[in-house]
């Protein structure tokens, strides 16, 4: 079954290239640009899983999240980051989201993550 799937990320080359990349697997992923289009985006649509980045400008990942959670609980989001940070990440599953992952990732990394939380693997963990 082909998943759905939504990228915030302000990089536009990261943004397209998860959607190559999850295109490939033959899913669907929609992408915004700032945390704002993502909020907007995830009110309206249903998604197996949202990719997050923390760094943005306007509203962070992390309010982003935060704002999709009060709307949508049960939301799986999966927050990336190059940002060496342990404090968000931590704070990242606080507010909600599922998984972090360091960036930069391998293909595999983010294949992996992405099958395994739909599964309900993986839940509220950090990926190095």
């Amino acid at each position: 079954m082909p998943y759905k799937l939504l990228v915030v990320d302000d990089e536009e080359n990261i943004c397209n290239y998860l959607k190559e990349l999850f295109k490939l697997e033959g899913w669907e992923a929609d992408v915004a640009y700032d945390g704002y289009q993502g909020v907007k985006l995830a009110a309206d649509n249903h998604y197996d899983i949202i990719v997050m980045d923390i760094l943005m400008p306007r509203m962070t990942g992390i309010e982003a999240t935060r704002e999709i959670m009060k709307r949508k609980p049960d939301t799986k989001i999966i927050v990336i980051t190059g940002a060496p940070y342990r404090k968000q990440a931590d704070e990242a599953l606080e507010v909600g989201a599922k998984l972090f992952i360091k960036k930069p990732f391998s293909s595999e990394k983010i294949i992996e993550a992405v099958k395994n939380l739909v599964n309900g693997t993986d839940a509220n963990s950090i990926v190095a």
